[in-house]
């Protein structure tokens, strides 16, 4: 898949079934916007984030095992990959960015580091790039569910030239049922349909596929 940089992302909280989480259980619920949060999805751009840096997708596909006989090799058993993903914000705000790490507030500013995965935390990524030599024609990587984490930082003081850091978040993939750890979108393939993609990275509990509704527990 040759792409062309990276256009923009997209991320939420879902429960365990891959259902997006809005208002005080959503990506905005440690922000003024909760209690009007219907969509639970947080579009990053470059006015609220100055942009996507990238998305790193390893793991994709496990290692194979050679099965021989009448000394050949005659299969190869193939084991399932244990994807993860590295989504880079040049800013992601920080009450964003401590809602997808799973950081518990204390109400008054602070996020605790307790040292431990949060497993039902879990988020939904959709990022967008372009074909390779035609930027006109989108293309995009949708990842169901993961646990995101940022186990270190490095504070480094500035000196001929400012020290400046990215948010990283490392996304342990997860399957969501059968749909598998995510999907990619082609906007040149035929029938292919934005709202519908949305729909099915995004899902709610009402609709199935809506990118607004309710919320649902973890």
């Amino acid at each position: 898949m040759a792409t062309l940089g990276i256009a923009g992302a997209k991320i939420a909280l879902v429960d365990k079934n891959g259902i997006v989480l809005t208002g005080t259980n959503g990506i905005f619920k440690f922000t003024d916007q909760a209690a009007t949060d219907t969509s639970g999805i947080f579009d990053i751009t470059v006015d609220n984030s100055y942009g996507v840096a990238s998305l790193a997708l390893t793991n994709l596909v496990g290692s194979t095992t050679d099965i021989a006989g009448n000394n050949k090799i005659v299969y190869k058993s193939a084991g399932k990959g244990s994807a993860q993903s590295v989504l880079t914000v040049n800013a992601l705000p920080n009450e964003i960015k401590m809602a997808a790490v799973g950081m518990p507030s204390d109400g008054k500013g602070g996020f605790t580091i307790t040292g431990k995965q949060d497993s039902n935390v879990r988020v939904a990524v959709l990022a967008e790039s372009s074909e390779a030599f035609d930027e006109t024609k989108p293309l995009y990587v949708g990842m169901f569910m993961g646990n995101a984490s940022e186990a270190s930082a490095t504070l480094t003081s500035n000196s001929a030239t400012e020290s400046r850091t990215q948010d990283a978040l490392t996304i342990a993939q997860l399957e969501r049922g059968d749909d598998g750890f995510g999907k990619y979108y082609f906007s040149t393939a035929s029938k292919f349909d934005e709202a519908a993609m949305l729909a099915d990275v995004f899902k709610t509990a009402t609709t199935g596929g809506s990118t607004t509704g309710g919320t649902t527990g973890q």
